[in-house]
């Protein structure tokens, strides 16, 4: 292993050719085809991998990535808010809660709050302000870590454009849902820059009992600063400073509905969740060099820090009953009900989650292309050395519910529902080589991954953190992850390729009070075989996955169903394995002339089959507690999922109706037939979701080249079905909403 971490290191220090991770965001988003989402930086990736650039955001004119992602084969979504401002994403049957199983990123860089240390991803970079977004999967992954079972998920941020440019946008709708967007950027002779502004609120679509705000308002700056050396320089070089501020409050709960209290009026908010409350504010900034030295060779390096304050305070307990006890049965807990409605006075447990993280880090790649005979190399390289750390201060009030209003009876200390520092650093680097001769491309690569996880719990009596029952632990993981990926072209339109790859995901925190004892690593053997087409006016993808984990990891976290200490455990052998087929085109309608219309369509379709592989006794958690046999379905893996989209285009006007059905989800391990939400089932004994079926309608109509008038119908046909039962009771999707804007162009 140390000659891993020396060999990577010479080569970062003898500049040998390395892309980064985050090296050439611009530069490498800029030479893509804007057109498809499959499109030609897929067939230079070892496996598969979807692109999709701003103009087909414009063409969906979607704030919600959530219904964007799941255009993408492989992509699975758990809705939650319905506005899609904390996401629950898996990539190939990967844990979606939290979107803690995928490697998250902004230009490159690690983008959730504490990505080792404290996955859960409860701060999202905001998706109306993105230029595209790539979805990587396969044996790609040995390059884009921690987490490279599923997959990574890279949101591109407005670039700098090459001339004056600039867009302002604006949009109100439904529920008061408003957009304010402007930014203006330009490159000179030495100096660029882009300066941006991103505003995104609403009135929120949720009834709260007594009346009270359901809504959200989300507010963004970012600013690029970036000099470089003239075009025929000797050594050209460029230094990018990148800042980015985040300040949310949003008035969300956890607390969904009883399945009677969603049937009479899906919408509804209890009177509990009155003072519910989500304070987030995100701060990050990079600084990046990047140079080329020689023709065909380029250094990247990034500096980079981030900060996140989460503070979610809700309701957690009502009536001295907990909520998950009152929503399986309202019946033995009358009175507990009555108070979380507000028709009856009581006590209300109220908790203030306040969480403080921090990442920051240090990574710097390098790639090298040169020819030698009929051979043609590329070889790259990258290192990072990554701390984060997340300081988690939980504290529990009561309030009293009285004639439907919360009143403060006695405020807790600081610190008496969590009181712990998680804290994580690693050093990373990986090697890959691409040697193509004619039509074959062979790429084997390596990833190596050290961390030292270290955790620190204060007790809940400790405010002041002295330490007198300071319990701590620490724990060290390596590992060493090899890849192969190759393709095969039949011609310039087709393409044959497979991969195969060792998955890895960390284990957590080190345990000091769980009874499973210390989590191992989840690692597995991951396969996928694939064939490709592209031409002119057809795009076609159809893969085959296999991910064969030796150690799949549990959680247990209040958002995906358990009681919330944070612990992982493992779960033994697992296989997820499925079919992803995407297809894009367009048919042409009176050709070559200036009336032309056009129908573009796409389809994006999805099966996975994922089940443990043992039998085993489940210690708690998101997946439940009890006895999980072997063949029983991994939880919360929705196997059927499709997407369809078609509409017409003109040389001023473009239209997009989109279809996105979620099959028959499982929320709890079992082989039997599904119990869905119906009356007189309780809460406790439902262990899936019925599919559903949302459509989405999309239009812009160009009145000059600058400017354009645009419309988006989301949930056309109003559905009201039940998207998710976490992360405590039954939800809703955003019901029928209509919004129209604005946009201009410089």
């Amino acid at each position: 292993m140390h000659r891993i971490i020396i060999a990577v290191g010479v080569l970062v220090a003898w500049g040998l050719p390395v892309l980064g991770q985050e090296a050439m965001a611009d530069s490498l988003s800029r030479s893509l085809d804007p057109i498809t989402i499959v499109g030609n930086r897929a067939s230079a990736i070892p496996g598969s991998g979807q692109y999709i650039h701003i103009r087909q955001l414009e063409k969906l004119n979607q704030p919600n990535v959530n219904q964007v992602l799941r255009v993408i084969p492989g992509v699975v979504v758990r809705d939650e808010e319905g506005f899609g401002l904390r996401p629950n994403i898996g990539l190939r049957g990967t844990a979606v809660n939290r979107s803690a199983k995928i490697t998250l990123m902004e230009d490159g860089i690690l983008m959730a709050p504490a990505p080792y240390a404290d996955p859960s991803a409860y701060y999202f970079p905001t998706f109306a302000r993105m230029q595209g977004v790539e979805v990587l999967k396969g044996s790609s992954q040995i390059k884009y870590g921690p987490y490279t079972i599923g997959g990574a998920v890279n949101l591109l941020s407005t670039t700098i454009p090459d001339t004056f440019k600039g867009l302002a946008q604006l949009s109100y709708g439904s529920f008061g849902t408003n957009q304010q967007h402007i930014w203006v950027g330009n490159s000179t002779a030495r100096i660029d820059y882009v300066v941006e502004v991103n505003r995104l609120a609403s009135k929120g679509f949720k009834s709260l009992d007594n009346g009270g705000d359901t809504g959200f308002d989300r507010r963004d700056i970012l600013g690029k600063l970036r000099w470089h050396t003239d075009e025929q320089a000797v050594l050209p070089q460029s230094v990018t400073l990148k800042v980015a501020h985040a300040s949310e409050e949003a008035h969300e709960t956890y607390l969904g509905l009883t399945y009677d209290d969603y049937l009479a009026n899906p919408v509804r908010r209890y009177a509990a969740t009155q003072l519910d409350k989500l304070d987030l504010r995100h701060s990050h900034i990079t600084l990046n060099h990047t140079i080329s030295p020689a023709a065909g060779w380029s250094l990247s390096t990034t500096a980079y820090y981030t900060t996140t304050f989460r503070d979610w305070a809700r309701a957690n307990a009502i009536g001295g009953k907990s909520i998950n006890a009152i929503l399986n049965d309202p019946t033995p807990t009358a009175l507990p009900y009555q108070i979380m409605v507000g028709t009856a006075d009581g006590n209300v447990d109220f908790q203030s989650a306040a969480r403080t993280y921090f990442a920051k880090g240090i990574q710097s790649g390098t790639q090298y292309l040169f020819s030698t005979s009929s051979l043609v190399h590329r070889i790259q390289a990258g290192l990072r050395y990554h701390v984060d750390q997340a300081d988690r201060y939980a504290t529990r009030s009561v309030y009293a519910m009285t004639g439907g209003t919360m009143l403060l009876s006695s405020a807790g200390t600081k610190g008496n529902q969590e009181n712990q520092i998680r804290g994580a650093s690693s050093l990373a680097g990986y090697v890959s080589y691409d040697l193509q001769y004619n039509k074959l491309k062979v790429i084997p690569g390596v990833r190596y991954e050290r961390i030292a996880f270290h955790f620190q719990n204060y007790g809940l009596a400790d405010s002041a953190r002295t330490g007198v029952t300071l319990r701590a632990a620490s724990n060290e993981v390596a590992v060493v992850l090899p890849g192969l990926g190759a393709t095969f072209s039949f011609n310039e339109k087709a393409q044959l390729f497979a991969g195969v790859h060792q998955g890895f995901s960390p284990p957590g925190m080190p345990a000091i009070s769980s009874v499973n004892g210390q989590a191992k690593a989840e690692r597995s053997v991951n396969y996928e075989l694939g064939y490709r087409v592209e031409t002119s006016r057809l795009n076609w993808l159809l893969v085959g996955f296999r991910n064969d984990y030796s150690n799949i990891l549990g959680s247990d976290n209040v958002s995906g169903g358990g009681v919330g200490t944070g612990d992982f455990f493992n779960a033994g052998r697992a296989i997820v394995q499925g079919i992803e087929l995407g297809i894009t085109g367009t048919w042409l309608l009176k050709r070559g002339t200036s009336a032309a219309w056009a129908v573009p369509f796409a389809i994006a379709y999805t099966y996975t089959d994922a089940r443990f592989q043992e039998t085993f006794n489940n210690g708690g958690g998101d997946w439940g507690s009890g006895t999980i046999y072997k063949g029983d379905f991994i939880p919360f893996i929705t196997p059927q999922v499709l997407s369809i989209s078609t509409g017409i285009e003109h040389r001023r006007f473009d239209a997009t109706l989109t279809g996105r059905y979620n099959g028959a989800t499982r929320t709890k391990p079992g082989q039997k037939d599904r119990v869905v939400p119906a009356a007189g089932v309780p809460f406790s004994a439902v262990d899936a979701l019925a599919p559903f079926l949302i459509l989405d309608f999309s239009a812009n109509y160009r009145l000059s080249k600058q400017m354009t008038l645009f419309a988006l119908v989301q949930n056309l046909t109003n559905n009201t079905a039940i998207v998710a039962n976490l992360p405590q009771g039954y939800r809703p999707n955003l019901p029928l909403g209509i919004n129209v804007g604005w946009r201009a162009t410089l």
